[in-house]
Parts: structure tokens; sequence; C-alpha cells
């Protein structure tokens, strides 16, 4: 039996984003048109194409690289049934982006944060100690 329009479950997405000018800036996909990464369902496009087409549209800075500002990534884990968003440590200092990132991507509530070397700003990677 559905569930009455309107109270029917929003799909969970996975997908990119980035925290550009303190704005966030998500490019998604739903889970069920996902694409197969190993044991992952992940977003196709890159964070490369991504940001390039946000510049193109006037949405992102075109001065700006896509690795400069906190930017992550979602993915889906096909054997342990999770979603895990990656993210640059200026993302996870702020409850309140990851709430936003957690609300458009339609994520259960007991999805669990991850940090992940790969993602690291300009500001993270400068103030590095080594």
């Amino acid at each position: 039996m559905n569930p009455p329009t309107g109270r029917r479950k929003k799909e969970p997405h996975v997908g990119i984003f980035w925290l550009a000018g303190g704005k966030l800036l998500i490019d998604i996909t739903p889970l069920s048109k996902a694409e197969p990464y190993g044991d992952h369902l992940i977003h196709p496009r890159s964070h490369l194409e991504a940001w390039a087409l946000f510049q193109q549209n006037g949405i992102a800075p075109e001065d700006v690289e896509y690795e400069e500002p906190p930017r992550g990534r979602v993915i889906y884990n096909t054997k342990t049934l999770r979603f895990t968003p990656f993210a640059d440590m200026c993302v996870h200092r702020d409850p309140n982006v990851v709430r936003k990132i957690m609300a458009a991507m339609n994520l259960p509530a007991e999805t669990a944060t991850d940090e992940d070397s790969h993602y690291r700003c300009a500001a993270c990677l400068k103030n590095r100690i080594d």
C-alpha cells in the first residue's frame, strides 16, 4: 500500500558539494540513477566537471579553482547499505552546513559523516602541520 500523497518518503541522493563564499553548492543524483563504483554507488559527475558547469552558469566564481573551497562527496555503500558523506574539515566544523547537506540529499538521520584526506581546501592545506 502506498502512503497518502504528500507523505511519500523522498528518495535519497548521492552527490558532490562545496562551501564556496559561505554558499553551499550541491550537484546530486537520485540513488536509483547513481553509477556503480566498486562496492559503492556514486554521483557520475566529478568535482572538476560540476565546478566548470557552475562557473559557466554564474553559480561559482570564475576566478576560483574547484579544489580551493571546502568540498566533499556523498557515496552509498552497497554492502553496508549506508551513505557516507566525506568532506573537508571546514565543512565538518559547521553543523548547520552538515544538516543542509543531509537535508538536500535526503539522507537518513543516522548517517555519519567522515573526513577524507582527498578533500582539503586551500585554507586547510595552508595551515596543515607536517
